[in-house]
């Protein structure tokens, strides 16, 4: 993202202020990176993508998807990049298919620009688009628990922006912050990371991650201990 956003602003100089906004503007539309790093090997494809988005242009691609041992030819229309667990993925609509998909750069074998000219909606957001694919929504889902937190109004609004709880957040007052999930996630998944936060915050209900809380830093206690 940093030589992405270096190509953009190095060309600034080229163009009047007015012109200045606009270049960068159409640069960085369609970037969300939720974490760093990258591979190198990668770096001509993001390139020619980069421009893509910025300038609104479809790109031909040869893409193989995980089940396929064979490549498959398809033309898109790039809306945003995303950065993601270390891995780079394009939101595109996909003429193929004809809908909005997500597609892994290291699986794109090779991409060629076309003559077509698309218009990407200014209300399309690709991070948003990514993370609804990623976590569905859980609306009329039965067995969802109610993971209620209370403490600084701070810790509280870092917790409502984390890429995985605020998701899933229901009702946010100044001290308290309501979240629905499954039973499994609350068990699984937010211990490690609301140990972070320390006295920060408190959990309120339910009453069986409390215990799990505990059960983790006896764990650890006793692992440092020996």
């Amino acid at each position: 993202m940093s030589e992405a956003l270096g190509n953009a602003t190095s060309k600034l100089k080229m163009y009047s202020n007015q012109e200045q906004e606009s270049v960068l503007s159409r640069h960085l539309a369609g970037f969300e990176v939720i974490n760093r790093m990258g591979d190198p090997s990668i770096q001509p494809v993001l390139a020619e993508l980069e421009q893509a988005v910025a300038n609104e242009f479809s790109v031909e691609i040869d893409y193989r998807t995980r089940r396929d041992d064979q490549s498959k030819t398809r033309v898109i229309d790039p809306y945003g990049m995303v950065y993601w667990n270390n891995k780079w993925y394009i939101i595109a609509f996909c003429h193929l298919r004809n809908e909005i998909r997500s597609f892994r750069v290291e699986r794109i074998l090779n991409i060629k620009r076309t003559q077509n000219i698309f218009k990407r909606s200014k209300a399309f957001l690709a991070r948003e688009f990514f993370l609804r694919n990623l976590l569905p929504d859980l609306v009329g889902k039965d067995g969802l628990i109610a993971l209620i937190i209370e403490g600084r109004s701070e810790a509280l609004d870092d917790l409502c922006l984390h890429w995985f709880l605020g998701h899933h957040l229901k009702e946010r007052t100044s001290n308290q912050a309501i979240f629905l999930l499954e039973e499994k996630s609350i068990h699984t998944y937010v211990p490690n990371f609301l140990l972070s936060y320390g006295k920060s915050i408190q959990v309120i209900e339910p009453q069986s991650l409390k215990e799990k809380l505990v059960g983790v830093v006896s764990e650890l206690m006793e692992y440092y201990q020996r």
